[in-house]
């Protein structure tokens, strides 16, 4: 799966050395993960420390170093050597660290190393080549019992989700003119090296993490019975490793004894009041936020949150690591200049789907943009200094010099050879320059770990988010920073293996990470109105490198009014056995969840509802609420009779900002794409609006001040307003039912009572039932229509699904198939779509 081939291979490939250089590792598991080791841990005997080698597989083949015995430093030295057709035939290099354990090995974690990120197959381009440099390695928690449900990801299956340690390791290829040059000789696999000198990398550097949370929302309702905290952890820094309980079991000679319980013991049942112990290197790290009660969310109580209104709990820790982050600002150049890209390609797709929209100008301002910004990385990268540098940064920077300026030239010419006719085309073109920039943004060296954010309820790990560190790194160069430093950026969190794409708990918080001399900007960006607490609860007067605050407190905000409009979505998941669902949506912003009504039995539902969420405070600058727009999440499910009802897709929305010191315009409907994990679930038309409100809380020229109820005015829901809600005209369609053909077996059965369902905004017309279908497939009764209303701007219409369902026994319906007829013009009288396309937006 890891291993895969490449798209071409020579004929004539010549034969390398690939050589793995493996000098020692560092941070390492202490505990021991067989079932040795867990069987002592639980029996309460000291722990038992790992015996590592490692593992290297490429190619078919493999090689270990020797095994050093209790430790999580071990020191190898060792070479291992592979003779092998160049370029070969799999992409990866397969780096494993195992436990030689007394029953059977156990892999401690997993790394692959790519390839094609640590070498160029270009006529100027370079061999494999990497290091020496460290390897950060991920896997499962440590935990102490026998059984380990995620040993899976220490096996490299699925993303890490706790740091497990470092390698120093280096790879180097030599090609042989001459296949007699290749001939192994006696013991030429593994040789031993002289060791690395000690500071052959750098002088280990402090670096300062400082992360504040500002809300905490879309909490599993499961939570709202226990408190909740949260640890924020880079390598083995931070880490909660103990809990202390109050669980007291009297001994043998009646003495009450206080146990100690493993964080991560899955066994642990009941609430333990416990008090996180720190590691003794880290006295001056809090890396753990007190804990706090769940409340439910306001209006829809779906969902918990945690209240962080007036004070906003700060973790703060020290670690030390080899300064490269020169790597990670040339890395965050590429990653803005494709974020910039990426934004205004989506903006253009926007504009591609309605008529006569300037679609055409907008990617032409993008593509000038775009080689304007790749001329600024060309200039800034020929003055970049490298300290400590490896062969692999020297090729490095001549490759993303060479390629920034080959991808600078495509632009210009996807720009002149751009028409009104080509958008389209030249769009897709575009986004395949992007595809490369992404992959060319990615650091193969990166010496800092991601930081992990755990939540911690009933001491145990919950949920988790991984940021990577290159994300949240400070530079002084604004363009190197990292694009959420300094930054009250949206973090999902998610349960350990689970892939449904629901979010178990959703995060706004502030992180920072740099070196401690520029400690004092880790403040920097926060809004002036935030005062600064110790521990004590104290106001620190005066902040130094070495204290900083454990909370923001804050008394004078800003309030908001929040105005979805939620019209429709299109070609949603089914969830019903008939093929339909029963949708409906729950919109969350800030602190506060809202729920549209229910339709039932459509692909196609039409809410034309208005959600208000009135009252909302904002945390952040007002002036960057433009730019870092609070997001909008939109969750659809289906409504279940019989139990809960069923996830069916996600999508986030930004809302459009008006201050109070701005004129009012009325934005235009959007579209948002659905997703289930990975997978397409349909669309969403909608807008959204955040409007400031003025100091006695009103809306002064915003129009409609007091919209119109949906119905009835006692059920509290609001029409959309005229001027968003695109204007209806209402058609007929007519059905001509003439029969069925190859139905195919469902469930084993054979199809015998078929009938067709045809829906449309909304609206259902059924076909008769086939009594026989083997002996007569026709239906009967041959005509007929429904009448739907649907806007008058043709891209606004929605799609005509055709399902076909077989009746059987005990009213049990059996979905056979469907079909989604995206464009319901077609069918229309040609006068009929031109009068309708000629129609202004």
């Amino acid at each position: 799966r890891n291993l895969l081939l490449p798209k071409r291979v020579p004929a004539e490939r010549p034969w390398a050395r690939v050589c793995i250089k493996l000098y020692r590792a560092e941070g390492l598991p202490s505990m021991s993960m067989g079932i040795m080791g867990g069987f002592s841990k639980i029996i309460g005997e000291k722990k038992v420390f790992i015996d590592p080698y490692v593992q290297i597989s490429f190619c078919g083949q493999q090689g270990e170093t020797s095994v050093e015995t209790n430790t999580t430093e071990p020191e190898w030295n060792e070479q291992i050597s592979f003779i092998e057709m160049f370029p070969p035939l799999a992409q990866k290099i397969k780096v494993q660290v195992l436990d030689d354990a007394n029953i059977g090995d156990v892999a401690v974690a997993t790394h692959y190393i790519d390839l094609q990120q640590i070498s160029d197959p270009g006529r100027n381009g370079f061999n494999p080549t990497f290091g020496p440099a460290w390897v950060n390695l991920y896997g499962s928690p440590q935990n102490s019992a026998l059984r380990d449900i995620h040993k899976d990801l220490n096996e490299g299956m699925g993303e890490g989700i706790f740091y497990r340690g470092r390698i120093l390791m280096a790879i180097m290829v030599e090609i042989f003119s001459s296949p007699s040059m290749a001939e192994r000789k006696p013991g030429d696999k593994t040789k031993e090296l002289h060791p690395l000198p000690k500071n052959a990398l750098g002088r280990k550097e402090e670096f300062l993490l400082f992360a504040a949370f500002f809300e905490a929302t879309m909490m599993d309702s499961s939570l709202s019975s226990k408190p909740v905290s949260f640890e924020v952890s880079i390598g083995n820094y931070g880490k909660a490793e103990e809990v202390v309980t109050k669980v007291w079991r009297k001994a043998e000679n009646g003495e009450v004894k206080e146990e100690k319980q493993p964080l991560l013991d899955p066994g642990s049942g009941g609430e333990l009041d416990g008090e996180v112990l720190a590691p003794a290197s880290a006295a001056l790290n809090r890396s753990v936020t007190k804990s706090q009660q769940p409340e439910p969310m306001e209006y829809d109580r779906s969902y918990s949150c945690l209240s962080m209104t007036h004070e906003k709990p700060c973790v703060y820790l020290w670690s030390y690591w080899e300064d490269h982050t020169w790597r990670l600002c040339i890395s965050n150049c590429i990653v803005k200049l494709a974020e910039r890209l990426e934004q205004g390609l989506d903006d253009v797709e926007k504009l591609m789907r309605r008529p006569k929209a300037k679609a055409e100008e907008r990617l032409r301002e993008v593509l000038e943009e775009f080689v304007a910004g790749c001329r600024q990385y060309s200039l800034s990268a020929e003055r970049k200094t490298m300290a400590h540098p490896n062969n692999l940064d020297g090729c490095r920077m001549k490759y993303l010099m060479r390629n920034i300026i080959l991808y600078a030239k495509q632009g210009l010419r996807v720009k002149q050879r751009l028409t009104r006719a080509n958008v389209k085309e030249k769009v897709k073109e575009t986004r395949r320059i992007l595809t490369k920039l992404r992959f060319m943004a990615k650091e193969p060296q990166c010496t800092l770990p991601d930081v992990l954010i755990w939540m911690l309820s009933n001491n145990r790990r919950m949920a988790y988010a991984r940021v990577p560190a290159q994300n949240i790194l400070y530079s002084v160069v604004e363009e190197e920073k990292g694009k959420d430093c300094a930054k009250i950026q949206t973090v999902f969190m998610k349960v350990p293996r689970l892939h449904t794409g629901e979010i178990f708990a959703k995060l706004e918080i502030y992180m920072w990470l740099g070196v401690t001399k520029y400690a004092k900007n880790c403040l920097a960006e926060l809004p002036e109105e935030f005062t600064y607490l110790s521990e004590s609860g104290q106001e620190i007067a005066q902040l130094s490198t070495y204290s900083p605050p454990s909370q923001l407190s804050r008394d004078d905000f800003s309030y908001f009014q929040l105005r979805a409009h939620l019209y429709q979505a299109r070609g949603i998941l089914p969830a019903d056995d008939n093929g339909l669902s029963d949708p409906f949506a729950r919109v969350v912003f800030s602190t506060y969840c809202q729920t549209t009504r229910m339709l039932e039995e459509t692909l196609s539902p039409m809410w034309n509802e208005l959600l208000l969420f009135d009252q909302l405070i904002i945390d952040g600058k007002k002036e960057e609420l433009k730019t870092e727009t609070p997001i909008v999440i939109i969750n659809l499910f289906s409504h279940n009779k019989f139990g809960s009802p069923e996830f069916i897709g996600q999508t986030f929305a930004a809302p459009q900002v008006k201050l109070v010191d701005e004129p009012y315009t009325k934005p235009a409907l959007q579209f948002f794409d659905f997703y289930k994990g990975t997978k397409a679930a349909g669309e969403l038309i909608a807008t959204f609006e955040l409007i400031e409100l003025d100091y006695n809380g009103y809306l002064e020229d915003v129009e409609p001040k007091d919209p119109d109820y949906l119905g009835d005015p006692r059920a509290g829901r609001f029409i959309i307003p005229e001027g968003i809600c695109p204007v209806l005209k209402e058609f007929r369609i007519e059905i001509l039912f003439w029969g069925l053909r190859d139905l195919k077996r469902v469930n084993l059965f054979e199809v015998d009572q078929p009938q067709v369902i045809i829906e449309c905004a909304g609206k259902k017309v059924e076909s008769d039932v086939i009594v026989a279908y083997k002996e007569n497939p026709n239906f009967t009764e041959l005509v007929k229509y429904m009448d739907v209303e649907l806007p008058e701007q043709v891209y606004l219409h929605p799609p005509l699904s055709i399902f076909v369902v077989e009746k059987r026994a005990f009213g049990r319906t059996v979905l056979v198939g469907t079909h989604v007829v995206s464009d319901v013009m077609k069918f229309s009288p040609r006068e009929l779509e031109e009068e309708l396309k000629d129609m202004p937006k």
